[in-house]
């Protein structure tokens, strides 16, 4: 079984984030002409009873501003101390609606058990899904290495939005793409060490849910 694992960074702006991004040390480590930015708006689903969330799983659809959609189911305990770990399995798509089983025959995943996506989706199986949340941000990306490892460095700048409720998002995102987990956690301490940088344990999604709480 692979999961999905990152850390996550906020900061108070994108101006502090990028000059992270731009000093000496850090340029260093990317991968010459693997850099991009894509601007995303990412819904996030869920039954009227919120059945998903209660799974620790939730169903995202992303607009890509290139063309296309990307679906994702998402499974997996809270973030700590800055780590995210969590199964994930994903299709590309020109189609804009969720099809469960469409999205189980095709979905690609590292490794991911394909009885647990099974089972999940199963268990929405005849009821409504609706839209709780969305995203809408900028990212800027490049692969990187640290380590022995091989790593994306995600810039993420835009709004977390729940109902009539919005926040700004600013965070920089690391994820492993071949090596060890223990040079994620040290490139997010050693960015933290240089930066005003804090750890974000909450998913994106998560903190969507928490604005729509108090809004």
């Amino acid at each position: 079984m692979t999961l999905e694992t990152e850390f996550k960074l906020g900061f108070a702006s994108k101006e502090e984030m990028q000059l992270v991004w731009d000093q000496e040390w850090f340029q260093d480590l990317l991968i010459p002409d693997s850099l991009k930015t894509e601007e995303y708006v990412t819904y996030y689903f869920d039954t009227e009873d919120l059945l998903l969330r209660g799974q620790r799983a939730n169903i995202r659809i992303r607009s890509i501003s290139q063309g296309g959609f990307v679906h994702t189911v998402k499974i997996g305990k809270p973030g700590r101390d800055g780590l995210h770990q969590r199964l994930e399995w994903n299709l590309e798509t020109d189609q804009s609606d969720f099809d469960p089983e469409f999205f189980v025959k095709n979905a690609i995943s590292d490794g991911d058990p394909e009885d647990t996506l099974t089972e999940l989706i199963s268990s929405v199986e005849g009821k409504s899904l609706r839209e709780i949340c969305r995203t809408e941000f900028t990212r800027t990306l490049s692969l990187a290495g640290f380590g022995d490892s091989l790593v994306e460095v995600c810039m993420d700048t835009g709004y977390l939005v729940a109902g009539e409720a919005r926040e700004a998002l600013c965070e920089m995102e690391i994820e492993l793409k071949k090596g060890d987990v223990r040079d994620v956690i040290a490139l997010g301490e050693e960015i933290e060490l240089r930066s005003s940088a804090t750890r974000n344990s909450r998913s994106k999604f998560a903190r969507c849910m928490d604005i729509m709480s108090i809004s």
